[in-house]
């Protein structure tokens, strides 16, 4: 699509601007269709990128926006690694581009009390909890009377889960 651009991520120059949406399903749509191809949307995903609370990717030289209806990332499985007496020695999660690596449990956090999210990739954007992914760690929450909130303790250490947004850095 060719556009005038008033956006000042965009570089000036740039000839087309795409217009690309997240869904609140994690489906990545181009210009209203779905963009099916696995490794474009691994492409895709790994481009992505924050800046000034906007979503872009940037590929083959040209940025592009990205509405995100929910979480630009999304968890799809998470493996938990125990010690020789059942306790959690850590947790590392895979997105549905791929990727793998290791959970931040301090930057869990719950909307809407049912959403599980955390920060992820070094770009630290915004991933949610799959449903697959969502059980799985669920069953290892539990809830601090106490403190009125859940948490999850890995390596004996206990992260508290917040109830609020955290932000991208």
């Amino acid at each position: 699509m060719s556009v005038a651009n008033k956006d000042p991520i965009i570089p000036s120059h740039q000839k087309h601007v795409y217009h690309y949406v997240i869904d609140k399903n994690g489906d990545w749509f181009c210009e209203g269709n779905p963009v099916l191809d696995r490794e474009l949307l691994k492409i895709l995903s790994a481009s992505l990128f924050e800046r000034e609370g906007r979503y872009y990717i940037r590929c083959e030289g040209e940025i592009h926006p990205v509405d995100v209806e929910d979480a630009p990332l999304w968890i799809k499985y998470v493996y938990i690694s125990k010690n020789a007496e059942g306790e959690i020695e850590a947790i590392d999660i895979e997105l549905t581009d791929g990727r793998k690596e290791t959970l931040r449990p301090e930057t869990l956090w719950l909307e809407a009390e049912s959403s599980l999210y955390c920060l992820a990739t070094r770009k630290n954007l915004k991933a949610r909890f799959g449903k697959i992914a969502y059980y799985e760690i669920a069953n290892h929450i539990s809830w601090d009377e106490s403190a009125q909130c859940y948490y999850i303790t890995i390596k004996g250490q206990a992260f508290p889960i917040s109830n609020k947004e955290k932000t991208s850095k």
